[in-house]
């Protein structure tokens, strides 16, 4: 189910964490979607094994059928608004440097941004 393309990526210095600099618009043509429902891994333990950098490397297999969507990113904000995306990828920067600060080392942070907030789902030293 893996399609060419890319996510929406960027880079911020940390001493101007309100001037984020995107380096990748999202073009992934296809989208696969699925109804609420639980996705299987075969085995994510060696994610959390020290020095193993393993992160990714398992299966998800959804439960259900994913249905595949062509994908517009003509209307998304992130894409046709300015100040909309200076505010998310911001805040983003702004969380990942905190999150950086309090443990003291550079982060492999996974998180999830709704209704224009940041939420950090899972954080881990960056290998």
């Amino acid at each position: 189910g893996a399609y060419p393309g890319r996510a929406l990526s960027f880079v911020c210095k940390k001493n101007d964490l309100n001037s984020p600099k995107v380096l990748n618009f999202p073009s992934k043509p296809i989208g696969l979607f699925i109804r609420r429902s639980i996705i299987f891994r075969s085995d994510s333990n060696g994610e959390d094994l020290e020095g193993y950098a393993g992160a990714g490397l398992y299966d998800s297999v959804p439960m259900d059928e994913e249905e595949k969507v062509v994908l517009d990113y003509t209307s998304d904000p992130l894409v046709v608004d300015c100040n909309f995306r200076l505010s998310i990828l911001s805040s983003i920067a702004k969380a990942g440097a905190a999150v950086e600060e309090l443990y003291g080392t550079p982060q492999d942070i996974e998180g999830v941004v709704k209704d224009g907030g940041i939420f950090v789902v899972q954080t881990r030293p960056q290998m």
